[in-house]
């Protein structure tokens, strides 16, 4: 079944379409954020905020509030609409039950309606009231998205995405070592908050291909002159976040900042989005003329709308709020040759005029040595990029805390290569810092005036022997730890499975163990009120190992797996692992899940 990226949708030229994936490997990766690893570090139950342990960052253009998502895969994102175009009908249920009435399910449906008309439906939900206290998450998200080419070398696509993330905040343990004794002994600092968030966004977007028909002498039809394909789309996105404690603040967090409030914490801040952006591309395939270069050069600008209360200014049933507006124009380029041939390149830049990323510039790109057919593939790349720090960095209006900080920009130079093989991929980046923005070990934002260095390399491999199977990822990273946030030096992810079919090929199955490891460091405690991680030096993790054995089986277009996740936590004496201090991972939980696929 095939589908498409927005990118490849719209600008077909060295994009292919995608397949739905019908596998078993990795099936047993049951939780939305899981993929492709669990090289994570959570808060012990699904739904609730994770951090990437990878030190990979995602360089986002324009304004941001946040600098990474702690919400990986519980939310749709419009930039990610996966478009099929199914031959006519298209339908996947996927549902998992775990420990303590643990629940995930998502329906997705995708129907071509006309001839050149496709559309469908993506719905998520997350139920999972969690082993300890104050941890339950409530997650719904709803994704619906249409395209057609109503007339010939004209497209137009939409979708419209509701996210709804519901946690409750538990703070973490008061009392660590009571627990480890008695875990009945779950005391914790907030038992009437909850974190919610809620996105509303809708895209509109068309396409054309301009040109002319030339003729020809010959009796076959004539061929098409084109001149690249113009692309409009419009966005808005509208997000609002709320930290709700029904009951008096707790003097554990930010201790020394006055609370506006003494009684009860009802923190709203509301931002609103709408973007346009108005690009050309060259390079169509299937055309007469082919440009020698894939090009896309784009303008989008954007409107920002923040408003933040003011609690403190607050006087009877007025709600007041302190508002923020921005307007801001972005041009970019983007270029790419063939990446077929044997030598290729690509690049891209940007810059930004006005608003909160005024001045805000990159400029990247990458070569690649070698094609498909050979055994061995390099590619090097580098960028230099300087961005203004995300919002809420800046500017933080709540109960607990308020903070105004005039920050200076940062700097980033990046220089990496990578070495690909049909059995392993080698890669190593080096990243220069310069005045990077993070929480220090009081949860207030900082910006060290030094270059920091950050030096990674990982190794991914897929050795097979016969029924035996095996996938591993190893990464080494060195950050200063007292400088920047902190990453273990050394962690990994090992698959080992057997492969086998029974039954005159009615059942394919996979049984196996998935290992994780993670070398000792200090590891960052997340903060509920301003929703981020932060430093901290209390606590320093061990050689942790966690082991899941799973059974995978597919029949028919039914797959299904059953797992115990953590099986360590019960056969050792160890205490409990807090990849987030202090919020104990479950000693044990076992897993079972579903997925169905209709193809008519």
């Amino acid at each position: 079944m095939p589908w498409y990226t927005e990118s490849a949708l719209f600008s077909l030229m060295f994009e292919e379409k995608q397949w739905v994936d019908t596998t078993l490997t990795a099936f047993q990766r049951y939780a939305f954020h899981q993929r492709p690893d669990r090289l994570y570090a959570g808060k012990g139950n699904t739904g609730q905020p994770v951090r990437s342990l990878i030190f990979a960052p995602r360089w986002n253009r324009g304004f941001t509030l946040f600098p990474y998502d702690i919400y990986p895969g519980y939310l749709h994102d419009l930039d990610q609409v996966r478009y099929y175009r199914p031959a006519h009908v298209f339908s996947e249920l996927y549902y998992v039950l775990g420990s303590q009435s643990e629940q995930l399910f998502y329906a997705r449906h995708n129907q071509r309606f006309h001839e050149h008309v496709y559309g469908g439906i993506n719905y998520q939900t997350v139920n999972s009231p969690g082993m300890y206290s104050r941890l339950e998450a409530r997650n719904a998200n709803l994704l619906l998205y249409v395209d057609a080419e109503p007339l010939d070398r004209y497209q137009v696509a939409g979708s419209f995405m509701i996210n709804r993330i519901i946690n409750q905040e538990s703070g973490g343990l008061v009392d660590p070592a009571g627990f480890e004794e008695d875990e009945a002994r779950d005391e914790v600092y907030l038992y009437n908050a909850v974190s919610r968030r809620r996105e509303l966004g809708i895209r509109l977007q068309q396409s054309y291909q301009p040109g002319w028909y030339r003729n020809s002498d010959t009796l076959a039809e004539p061929g098409f002159r084109h001149l690249g394909r113009l692309r409009h789309s419009i966005t808005y996105k509208r997000q609002a976040f709320v930290f709700d404690e029904a009951s008096t603040p707790s003097t554990h967090f930010y201790p020394d900042e006055f609370r506006s409030n003494e009684m009860m914490t009802y923190d709203s801040t509301v931002v609103h989005t709408l973007s346009n952006h108005l690009g050309w591309s060259t390079g169509l395939p299937g055309t007469t003329t082919d440009f020698p270069l894939h090009v896309h050069a784009y303008l989008q600008h954007e409107l920002i709308n923040v408003d933040q209360p003011l609690l403190r200014e607050s006087s009877g049933d007025e709600y007041p709020f302190l508002r923020d507006r921005y307007a801001q124009l972005r041009p970019g380029l983007a270029l790419r040759s063939d990446p077929d041939a044997f030598f290729s390149f690509d690049g891209q830049a940007h810059y930004t005029f006005g608003g909160y990323n005024d001045r805000d510039h990159m400029i990247g790109g990458g070569l690649s040595i070698g094609d498909h057919s050979l055994p061995l593939r390099l590619r090097l790349q580098g960028s230099w990029r300087e961005y203004q720090s995300p919002y809420f960095f800046r500017r933080t209006r709540s109960n607990y805390v308020i903070w105004f900080n005039d920050l200076e920009k940062s700097r980033v130079f990046h220089g990496g290569a990578q070495l690909e093989h049909g059995i392993f991929t080698l890669q190593g980046n080096y990243y220069r810092l310069h005045r990077p923005v993070f929480l220090d070990q009081e949860a207030y934002p900082i910006q060290p005036g030094e270059w920091i260095p950050v030096l990674t390399a990982g190794l991914s491999a897929r050795i097979d022997a016969g029924i035996l199977h095996t996938r591993h990822q190893v990464h080494y990273q060195h950050v200063a730890e007292d400088l920047f946030e902190r990453f273990p030096r050394w962690l990994s992810y090992h698959s080992v499975y057997a492969d086998f079919i029974l039954f005159g090929g009615a059942l394919h199955a996979h049984t196996g163990i998935d290992l994780r490891y993670n070398a000792p460091y200090r590891p960052m405690a997340y903060m509920p009120m301003v929703r981020q991680f932060y430093l901290q030096d209390d606590y320093e993790s061990r050689h942790e190992f966690l082991l899941d054995v799973f059974v995978n089986a597919k029949i028919s277009r039914a797959r299904l797996f059953v797992k115990f996740e953590h099986l360590l936590g019960l056969l050792t004496e160890r205490t409990p692992v807090y990849d987030t201090p202090y919020y104990p991972l479950p000693e044990g939980m076992f897993k079972f899940g579903v997925s169905w696929m209709f193809f008519n």
